[in-house]
Formats: structure tokens, C-alpha cells, sequence
């Protein structure tokens, strides 16, 4: 530690990883290589948390949606001398306020974690902004600045999901929620533009970028027309459920070829006509594989903020030709699985799924590259 003394550098927090008793090293490993791997930069073990010898503003954006970073702060360690304390922490917050948080690592050390709170914030107001002083054996731990970051488990510890996405709001942010659960995360996409290679080109390219720093992402880009041209004169109020019926049958197929363990959606429940409990109800029988629904019980106002927290929300509110948007005409709330199932023999989705699939397009973005790269697979 004698080396880092006085010098300033970012303090990386878990959380979660920290609960994981006897696997904890193997989850710490994981996160140090993803962090190396987004940032180029490889942090330090050091104390219970990592520091990486920087102060750079491109890094610290990384990090704040790394999963598995709970916290990230400006941070410098000091020799253990209370005035010295006191001066250094009265140079960082300067004339502003802040809420000081101690905490008393070294459980030896003569003064406890209310005495130093009070002897450094005598005299002060208590802010908004954050500062933590961490009293260490050899020395004291000042972290400011401090960034809640996206928290939960690294990438890679949990398995693959593959996620329909449309391109708004709460699909947009649906990968996001599973990375954050340790998923690494591809994307299902319908389209209704001409050419499979105009989607790269739009915001659902842009969205793709976004999740692209954080880890390689890969879409399964498949046109609407087949299933426009077959479904057609559905009606009833059952275009949408057929339609979202069709989603969650295409992304299985893929799955199981690709060996995915779950599908996800951007499902909230009752937030639009399709996600009634009825409906839902009525579309997923059948599908074997685990649907993952992150944003069930959330509001739309809930889910905003995370869209903007995650840097997807500008994008996914463009206008863009949604393809629930077509079909959507006036959908029932209350479908019956016994109907649905009537029109799936009448139009034979499975040969629709088949003939969709066949004519599908890959498109993969790395997390070093701006360019996507077209996959050759076959399901």
C-alpha cells in the first residue's frame, strides 16, 4: 500500500459479489477480467475492493455500467494521522457540504466511527454529495466523488438469454437488467424495412452500440413480411397476440439451436392491451424454455429511468416502424388460449416460424469494433 499513498486513483465497489462466501474469488476474477477487458486497464485487488491507478472520465463511465460495480469513487490514501485527515478532507470538499460516511475497517484503532464522523464534519452541513473515509491498519481511505453504478454480478457467471427486442423503451433496457444478473445477452429482432441490412443502420444499431461497451452483442434480424402475408385477415382482436405468440415461438427456436438457456421480453404487466395476465397466459403455453420478464411489476416511469440510466432512452423513443405497432389493431384483453390455438392450425404457425427463420439475418458487434459483422448461422 506504501506506494499508493498520496496518490490519487478509482475505487471500484461490489456488493453482491461480496455474499458469495466461498466463490467469491471466482466471481472477483471474472469481474477483473471484464473490467480489463472493457477499460484496457486491469485494476488491483486491494482491501476488499478495486482500484485501478487512474482518474480518467471515459473509464469511470465504463464502469458505472459494468455489472458487478456497485459503487465507483475518486479515491487517495493517506498515512494514518488524524490532522492530516482533517486537512485533506477539508482541501477535497472544499466550500460545499457533503454527507461523510466512516467506517472503521481496522476495528483496533482508538477512535470510533462517530468520533472521526463528528471531528471532521464539526462545524460542516451535511450535503448531497458523497464522501466515504475508510480507516485501514496503515492508513486512511478517502473516496469522493462516488458514482452508484449498475451493481449486480459480472457478465458471464450466470449463461446466455436471448431477448425480443423492438427497439423502445423497455426492450432497449431488458439487456441491460440481465447483464446486471451475470447474463451475457443477444437480441431477437423483427423488422419491417425492406433489407435485413438497413437495421444495423438504424437505432436499433445505435441501441446495439450502447450494450457493445459493455459486452459483444449479437441480433437474430428476421423480416415481418412473412408473417404479415400469412396472418393476414386475422382480426378478431387477436392480430397482436398472434403476433407476440410468434415472437416467443421464433426466439425458442433459435434458442435451443444456439443453446440459449432463456428467452426474455420487455413485458410489464398490463402496461399495454398484449400484457394483460390473460394474454400472456394465452401466448406462452407450449414454449419450454424459461421466459424471463424483468420489468413485470415495474412502472413505466421505473423503467424510463433505468432507460436513461443505461444511455438507451434517447434512441429508443425515435420514431422507428415497430412491427407491434402494424399488427396492433385493437387487440383483445382477454384472449383464450382455446381460439388462439384455433388460428395457430388455421394459419400453421410452425410453417411461418420455419419460413421466417430460413430467411434470417446475424449481425454481431464487438465491443473493440464499430463495425457489425454478418454471421453465417443456420437453425
Amino acid at each position: 500500500m506504501a506506494e499508493l499513498l498520496n496518490k490519487n486513483f478509482i475505487s471500484i465497489h461490489y456488493g453482491e459479489i461480496a455474499l458469495k462466501g466461498g466463490n467469491r474469488s471466482n466471481f472477483e476474477k471474472l469481474l477483473i477480467k471484464n473490467i480489463q477487458r472493457e477499460t484496457g486497464v486491469k485494476p488491483i485487488r486491494l482491501d476488499g475492493r478495486l482500484i485501478i491507478e487512474s482518474d480518467n472520465g471515459d473509464i469511470k463511465d465504463l464502469l458505472r455500467l459494468t455489472p458487478g460495480v456497485e459503487w465507483i469513487g475518486d479515491s487517495t490514501a493517506i498515512e494514518r494521522d488524524l490532522d492530516l485527515l482533517k486537512k485533506k478532507v477539508d482541501e477535497i470538499r472544499g466550500d460545499s457540504d457533503v454527507k461523510i460516511d466512516v467506517k472503521r475497517i481496522d476495528k483496533n484503532y482508538e477512535k470510533d466511527s462517530l468520533w472521526i464522523y463528528e471531528f471532521l464534519s464539526k462545524g460542516r452541513k451535511k450535503g448531497n454529495r458523497k464522501m466515504r473515509i475508510e480507516v485501514f491498519k496503515d492508513y486512511f481511505l478517502i473516496s469522493f466523488n462516488i458514482q452508484d453504478c449498475i451493481g449486480g454480478l459480472p457478465i458471464g457467471s450466470a449463461g446466455k438469454v436471448l431477448s425480443l427486442f423492438s427497439g423502445g423503451i423497455d426492450s432497449s433496457a431488458v439487456p441491460f437488467e440481465l447483464m446486471k444478473r451475470g447474463c451475457i445477452v443477444d437480441l431477437v429482432h423483427v423488422f419491417a424495412m425492406p433489407r435485413a441490412d438497413e437495421v444495423p443502420k438504424s437505432k436499433v444499431g445505435e441501441i446495439m452500440k450502447a450494450i457493445s461497451k459493455i459486452n459483444r452483442v449479437r441480433i437474430y434480424a428476421i423480416p415481418f413480411s412473412i408473417f404479415a402475408i400469412e396472418t393476414a385477415g386475422v382480426g378478431g382482436g387477436y392480430d397482436l397476440i398472434l403476433f407476440k405468440r410468434f415472437l416467443l415461438m421464433l426466439a425458442e427456436k433459435i434458442a435451443v439451436k444456439q443453446n440459449y438457456k432463456a428467452i426474455a421480453t420487455g413485458d410489464s404487466l398490463s402496461q399495454v392491451a398484449s400484457q394483460t395476465l390473460d394474454n400472456i397466459n394465452a401466448i406462452s403455453p407450449g414454449i419450454n424454455l424459461p421466459v424471463l420478464r424483468p420489468f413485470i411489476t415495474s412502472n413505466k416511469i421505473d423503467i424510463i429511468n433505468k432507460a436513461k440510466f443505461y444511455g438507451t432512452y434517447e434512441e429508443s423513443i425515435k420514431e422507428y416502424r415497430d412491427c407491434c405497432s402494424i399488427v396492433s389493431k385493437n387487440p383483445t384483453t382477454r384472449a383464450h388460449r382455446d381460439k388462439l390455438e384455433e388460428i395457430e392450425k388455421k394459419v400453421d404457425i410452425n410453417s411461418i416460424v420455419d419460413k421466417s427463420v430460413r430467411e434470417m439475418r446475424v449481425f454481431t458487434l464487438s465491443m473493440d469494433s464499430p463495425e457489425f459483422i454478418e454471421s453465417k448461422i443456420v437453425v
